[in-house]
């Protein structure tokens, strides 16, 4: 099944598109007269057969326009001069839609003289001329207007070839007969009738033929001159499109040339070897500044104390570990201040004896605003006799050296929070104080005495300086504890009074005097040298006359000097082969990694601009 459209002079290609998309056929014609809008854009005719192939329609047109004709062949579309032949269904519309369409809407003035040339050729032809038409066509082929009952289109059955030869696009009777209309009117929500008489004009004599084919020229004319206009709208539209053209070009050629044009980045990793310099320095402090293998050095001098408290842990029999706590000793004796030395024994209330760690002095009585406040002072006790037992809650103390005397009422001591510690398990813990445990105390504490005056020393330098522990000179001034061996205690102190003697110099001085040495020696202009390490050998000092000897090792970087510019310009153009060729006279270089934009180029660019070139400087 096909269906057939006609196409009106100044139809948009929109309102050709919208037929196709609502045509229920596979096949559809589309008769076309000469000069339409929409046959004079090879653009219409291309979205035409665009749409068609996304319904899967076959399009055809009709027309007698040479040039749209052949532009609708380059777009693909099947062309027709006649519609002879064809069997075709019209879209919406009717009869008179269809006669407005095929005479290009001619105006009144048009039509009013086809109506007198219609009155002259009235007697044209005999009475029957229709009649015998009608009955011609039952033999062969008849012309009928089918009205759906549900649709407004109106279908025409084939007209038979020797009829529609001599009809073309723009040969078509000028009216409908009435009875042709009535009957299309009284079709609707009907059966389809067929109206015989349609287009047939094999039994018309020679001379009528010549007078309709005079009237339908002068029609044919008429519709030229109206389409004359149309040409400025049509340059109007060529214009827009060719600028829309040109600009979506442009930009296209511009994202093509921003993302595609070929770039290269190559990094380069030079050559980079190594070297030892060793050098013999002298330093004093009487020099002022560098002078050849001469450094100046100053001194430090400090001198610090340090005390620790150690547990006894060797002097008792017995095994385990004391309870330990603290206490609040008050005085409400007299206003003087009372001394309790270490060792004194404190008793609570269940008669679980503690003793004094330190010794303390518990002030006298105070008078605030005539009330009397005693003196109180906080003390580390510990327990006599190691043991979970005298692991005490909070509770009340007496001291049992002022019974029998006044001032046992008015001396005692309070526990705050529970005493802790005690066990019958672990190391032997409190007792005498033995040898080891007084030994054990003065080689810690004079390590950490040493280690306080190495940190006051860092403290000391000034930027860039440098002491070396051969350089130094620690002194222990004083070093004893506060007990004796024998001594009943749980908790002694050892105090450590130390100084010390250090040379120091700068860094910075050794390093010049390397690149004095690296300067004086015969280099190549095209290495660049650099110290990456420096490291002290022996070391010599004299405290007395504050001087310096020492052996520096030091390791020479060299890396060499690259031209950049000269190796991108010689790169140019170059493939992968001839890029390992041309560097392999670089001794300098050691290797070469090209980066390409985009990945599957393998050249490097022909414009410098296109290339750059990084050297890999990071030294390991």
């Amino acid at each position: 099944m096909h269906q057939t459209f006609y196409i009106d002079l100044e139809e948009e290609i929109s309102s050709v598109i919208d037929r196709l998309n609502k045509s229920m056929a596979t096949d559809n014609y589309f008769v076309v007269p000469k000069r339409a809008i929409f046959l004079q854009s090879i653009v219409n005719l291309k979205l035409l057969k665009r749409e068609a192939d996304k319904v899967d329609k076959h399009i055809i047109i009709v027309t007698q326009d040479e040039i749209g004709a052949s532009m609708a062949e380059r777009c693909g579309i099947d062309v027709r001069s006649t519609v002879d032949g064809l069997e075709s269904v019209m879209d919406n519309k009717d009869e008179e839609e269809v006669e407005e369409a095929l005479h290009y809407e001619i105006p009144k003035t048009i039509i009013k003289a086809q109506q007198k040339k219609q009155i002259r050729l009235k007697d044209v032809g005999s009475n029957d001329f229709y009649d015998l038409a009608a009955s011609t066509g039952k033999e062969k082929s008849q012309t009928s207007v089918i009205i759906p009952t549900t649709s407004k289109r109106i279908h025409i059955n084939s007209i038979s070839p020797s009829e529609k030869k001599r009809e073309s696009l723009h040969h078509k009777t000028p009216q409908v007969p009435a009875h042709r209309v009535a009957q299309s009117r009284m079709a609707v929500g009907h059966r389809p009738q067929v109206v015989a008489g349609l287009g047939h004009k094999k039994h018309l004599d020679s001379e009528k033929e010549k007078s309709l084919e005079k009237m339908y020229a002068t029609k044919e004319r008429n519709v030229k001159e109206l389409a004359i206009p149309i040409s400025g709208g049509e340059r109007k539209i060529k214009k827009i499109f060719l600028i829309f053209t040109g600009l979506c070009t442009l930009a296209f050629v511009g994202v093509a040339v921003y993302l595609f044009l070929p770039s290269a980045k190559i990094i380069i990793e030079p050559n980079i070897t190594k070297s030892k310099m060793d050098l013999d320095l002298s330093g004093s402090s009487d020099f002022v500044g560098v002078d050849q293998l001469n450094i100046p050095i100053h001194t430090i001098n400090k001198e610090e104390t340090i005390t620790l408290s150690y547990e006894v842990r060797g002097g008792s029999a017995v095994a385990g570990k004391k309870a330990h706590g603290s206490v609040v000793i008050y005085n409400e004796y007299d206003n003087s201040p009372q001394t309790l030395i270490a060792t004194t024994r404190l008793e609570s209330k269940d008669g679980k004896i503690f003793r004094l760690v330190k010794n303390v002095v518990v002030p006298g009585t105070t008078t605030i605003a005539g009330e009397i406040k005693p003196g109180a002072i906080e003390a580390e006790i510990i327990a006599d006799q190691p043991g979970p037992e005298y692991n005490l809650e909070p509770t009340d103390f007496t001291i049992p050296g002022f019974k029998d005397g006044p001032k046992y009422a008015k001396f005692y001591a309070k526990s705050t929070e529970s005493m802790t510690g005690g066990s019958i398990e672990g190391e032997t813990a409190g007792g005498a104080v033995s040898q080891s445990d007084i030994d054990n105390a003065k080689q810690k504490t004079e390590a950490a005495a040493k280690d306080k005056l190495a940190q006051v020393i860092n403290d000391e330098l000034r930027n860039g300086e440098i002491a070396l522990g051969q350089a130094e000179k620690i002194t222990i001034i004083k070093s004893s504890a506060d007990v004796k061996v024998g001594d009943m205690v749980s908790v002694f102190e050892y105090g450590v009074v130390a100084s010390v003697y250090a040379l120091v110099f700068s860094e910075n001085d050794v390093r010049e005097i390397m690149v004095q040495s690296m300067t004086n020696e015969e280099q190549s202009l095209d290495v660049k040298r650099d110290i990456s390490k420096i490291e002290y050998g022996t070391v010599d000092a004299d405290f007395e006359k504050n001087i310096l000897k020492l052996k520096v090792y030091g390791e020479i970087t060299n890396i060499p000097v690259i031209d950049k510019e000269q190796i991108k310009m010689e790169l140019l153009g170059k493939s992968d082969d001839q890029l390992a060729a041309t560097l392999r006279k670089y001794s300098t270089i050691k290797s070469v990694n090209v980066e390409f934009q985009p990945t599957f180029v393998s050249r490097i660019p022909q414009y410098a601009q296109r290339v750059s070139v990084e050297i890999k400087d990071d030294v390991k």
